[in-house]
């Protein structure tokens, strides 16, 4: 048991790990003050549903995914899904808090 969740775990910080690299490297239209001077891309929870959804596809192609899962795992991608476009089209400080649990959310569901 603890080897699962230690693996979650890691699985969260090296998104968490990816995420600074993709703001820094995207370019940035609403340079709003972000943490140690480094704005934050408008785009960053939309490159995070990205690698999420990728990693969910994976884990259903190679059969770590059971049948009972696939229901929870479906509504947990549409509703990350709604809330980074919502928060693609009106970002607040809510809607990026929206976002991130949405997303941390939807990658504990995944094995």
């Amino acid at each position: 048991m603890l080897k699962l969740s230690l693996k979650k775990t890691l699985r969260v910080f090296s998104l968490v790990a990816v995420l600074p690299a993709l703001v820094v490297a995207s370019p940035s239209t609403k340079a709003e003050g972000g943490a140690f001077g480094v704005s934050l891309s408008p785009n960053a929870h939309l490159y995070g549903y990205f690698i999420i959804n990728g990693m969910a596809r994976g884990a259903l192609l190679t059969g770590k995914l059971q049948q009972k899962d696939l229901q929870l795992l479906v509504q947990a991608d549409e509703t990350a899904r709604k809330i980074v476009l919502h928060n693609l089209n009106m970002q607040t400080t809510r809607s990026d808090f929206q976002a991130d649990q949405a997303l941390a959310y939807y990658l504990n569901l995944l094995p």
